[in-house]
């Protein structure tokens, strides 16, 4: 069952289980929604290699406080690395952490 929806920054569609939303025409066309969203709010493209993590783990969640970039080696979907200490962090310690550095 394919799933489709609007967003201030274009239309999207979605197979799920497993697939992440991607807008279906404009300027983003083919690009996934959360990484554009991230990008708009962020004002700038997203680093090279870079993930954006979705902190309730919600595919379908667009809201841009939800989302988080960081390098792959720390987007794990249960637990987080502190890129300065290397200890693990819930996705809430973070947040509360590193969210005012997040742009």
């Amino acid at each position: 069952m394919k799933l489709t929806g609007t967003h201030p920054l274009g239309n999207w569609s979605c197979n799920p289980p497993k697939g992440y939303p991607r807008f279906h025409s404009g300027p983003h066309r083919n690009k996934y929604v959360h990484r554009v969203v991230w990008e708009h709010v962020a004002g700038r493209p997203l680093p090279e290699g870079w993930h954006v993590h979705h902190q309730t783990f919600d595919r379908m969640n667009f809201q841009p406080h939800e989302l988080i970039a960081m390098e792959p080696c720390f987007n794990q979907a249960s637990t987080l690395r502190c890129p300065y200490t290397g200890r693990f962090m819930t996705a809430d310690e973070w947040k509360r952490t590193f969210w005012e550095t997040r742009f």
